[in-house]
């Protein structure tokens, strides 16, 4: 019996340095991970450029209209429209470029509710869509396989401001005064 408890203080012991080692070892040797942020960015700058028109969005969402916990449906409402000028595709292209490729790896836990949206027209016809939410941090984007950066949404709030729109607004009270 004594020989048992001896031989399972020695495992878990083993256990213990190996966990120890192994958390260390990946503490100072980890390598940032940049090519999936990478391709984002280059899957982004490459939809920015073939559009021939971008038009960005600041809108009501779904959850917006939920009442006492039931969806009552409704159209989405837009607030604000910008059609981006040429300067405006310059200033979006250099923010896009000087975000940091480092990959997003941590993804935020709260409801998407995106009350942003960049439209990619190529030759007339809707190419892709670009929905933000500031709130909890997220997008997505139908264009792409890859991951973002992690900083893409700092570089989206640039961006927005940029062209006279709001990341953060009350969203309910604007709902309310459209009303």
């Amino acid at each position: 019996m004594a020989q048992r408890i001896l031989l399972s203080r020695k495992i878990f012991q083993g256990f213990l340095l190996l966990l120890a080692c192994s958390l260390l070892t990946s503490c100072f040797f980890k390598k940032k991970d940049t090519a999936q942020g990478a391709a984002y960015k280059a899957d982004l700058l490459q939809a920015i450029r073939q559009a021939s028109k971008i038009v960005v969005t600041e809108h009501s969402s779904e959850l917006d209209f939920v009442v006492a916990g039931r969806s009552i449906p409704q159209k989405e409402r837009v607030y604000r429209t910008v059609t981006l000028s040429q300067r405006h595709r310059d200033n979006f292209i250099a923010i896009v470029e000087a975000t940091p490729d480092e990959t997003q790896q941590s993804f935020s836990g709260c409801l998407f509710d995106p009350h942003h949206t960049v439209y990619f027209y190529v030759q007339g016809k809707l190419a892709s869509k670009l929905d933000i939410c500031f709130a909890c941090g997220q997008q997505q984007w139908d264009a792409t396989k890859h991951r973002p950066p992690s900083s893409i949404i700092e570089s989206f709030s640039s961006f927005v401001k940029s062209i006279g729109l709001s990341p953060e607004r009350e969203w309910e009270e604007l709902l309310k005064k459209k009303s």
